[in-house]
């Protein structure tokens, strides 16, 4: 199924056994990044693009423990096994979109980072509360890089940057509408409001 031209209508006819399936299915059309049209960059696209694109890599590199475990309790409270492994292979989408990154940064010779002040608010807030906090921030994430993806593809002229942008940009709707699915059969109260607002 494609994922991307699915509208937010039929958004509720997937079940976590669909997404698990459509995961696993995603997950063999991974990116092949093709460097032969690839350029050098100039200084100044470089200090463009590569401090943000160091902060994305390690924000989409994840083991997911805490994720898993808050993930596993909400999936056997409600007798929903299939999510777990539907969120299994979301963390490992993630990992590849954190491995496309490092993989056109060590083409230009640029070193990742161990830490990000961004990274660690974000892993932070995930963790003040369960399920609810965990996702709530998990989609925050995934609509700004909707717009960082889409706004990186037009810095450069670069073949594999964009070829990248387009593979993140492809999976990424599906991921907020996938964690939007798990949202709404969860009670909203005056907290989850307001950490929207605040993130």
């Amino acid at each position: 199924m494609n994922m991307v031209n699915i509208t937010h209508s039929k958004m509720n006819r997937f079940n976590y056994k669909a997404w698990k399936k459509y995961f696993i299915a995603n997950d063999r059309k991974r990116l092949q990044i093709d460097f032969s049209r690839e350029k050098d960059l100039t200084e100044v696209e470089k200090k463009l693009i590569f401090p943000s694109i160091q902060a994305f890599q390690k924000g989409e590199a994840s083991n997911g423990n805490f994720l898993m475990r808050v993930v596993e309790d909400f999936a056997y409270k409600n007798h929903e096994e299939d999510y777990i492994e539907a969120m299994r292979q979301f963390v490992k989408e993630e990992n590849w979109h954190s491995a496309y990154l490092k993989k056109y940064m060590d083409y230009h010779d640029v070193q990742s980072k161990d830490s990000t002040f961004l990274d660690r608010c974000f892993r932070r807030l995930r963790q003040l509360g369960g399920i609810k906090c965990e996702i709530t921030v998990l989609v925050t994430a995934e609509i700004i890089a909707l717009t960082y993806y889409d706004a990186l593809s037009r810095c450069t002229a670069s073949p594999a940057l964009k070829e990248i942008c387009a593979q993140m940009l492809n999976d990424e709707l599906p991921h907020i509408m996938f964690q939007s699915y798990t949202l709404s059969h969860i009670e909203n109260g005056w907290f989850d409001q307001a950490l929207r607002v605040f993130l």
